[in-house]
């Protein structure tokens, strides 16, 4: 997985790992940010700007500027998360998809009903990715409901042009850094779109 940030095109990527890739799609988030505007949609509540403060210091002077490009929304249903990419115009930002299929793996919502949702997911991602890359992160279902919903990650990973899977490991804090290129809502409606540059001093 060693590819430059700036060399991703235009397309869908998949990254597959423990904690969804937290950890790397924050640095990813960081990283992107500090060169220019990213939006990040956060499927699984795993978007936290202290780690990318600090990445970002790492990286350039400007932290409030950097942190004022990444454009952040959250869902916490699956129903949620297909409003929220209905709703994402295709432009030419980056957009990073944090725990996509968190939610997709809940029981309470049949299997049937997850697949549909999911599939028209899909083809607003691939619709996002037509005009900016697109990196999803995701990962396995849990054991206890494996062998029923590990069919909506290879649903997943077949929709995608590019992925990578990271390495195991004991806690998101672990994991490696990702060396390529993140009001109360209602039952169907995410979060709005909100810039980061607020809350975080230089």
């Amino acid at each position: 997985m060693n590819l430059p940030v700036l060399s991703l095109s235009n397309q869908l990527a998949l990254v597959i790992g423990p904690h969804a890739a937290q950890a790397q799609m924050l640095d990813l988030a960081a990283r992107l940010a500090a060169a220019g505007p990213v939006r990040v949609l956060d499927c699984g509540n795993q978007f936290n700007v202290y780690p990318v403060a600090r990445a970002v210091r790492r990286q350039t002077a400007g932290l409030s500027e950097a942190l004022g490009r990444i454009r952040l929304a959250r869902a916490f249903t699956c129903y949620q998360v297909l409003a929220l990419l209905e709703e994402t115009p295709a432009e030419s930002t980056p957009t990073l998809v944090f725990d996509l299929l968190a939610t997709f793996y809940d029981e309470d919502v049949k299997l049937p009903e997850s697949q549909r949702l999911l599939r028209i997911c899909l083809s607003g991602l691939r619709r996002l990715a037509q005009a900016a890359p697109v990196i999803v992160a995701a990962r396995p279902p849990k054991p206890v409901v494996y062998a029923e919903r590990v069919i909506l990650l290879e649903s997943l990973r077949a929709a995608a042009s590019t992925v990578w899977e990271t390495v195991d490991a004991a806690a998101p804090s672990a994991e490696p850094p990702l060396s390529l290129p993140n009001s109360s809502p209602s039952p169907r409606s995410g979060s709005r779109s909100t810039p980061l540059a607020d809350g975080v001093g230089e």
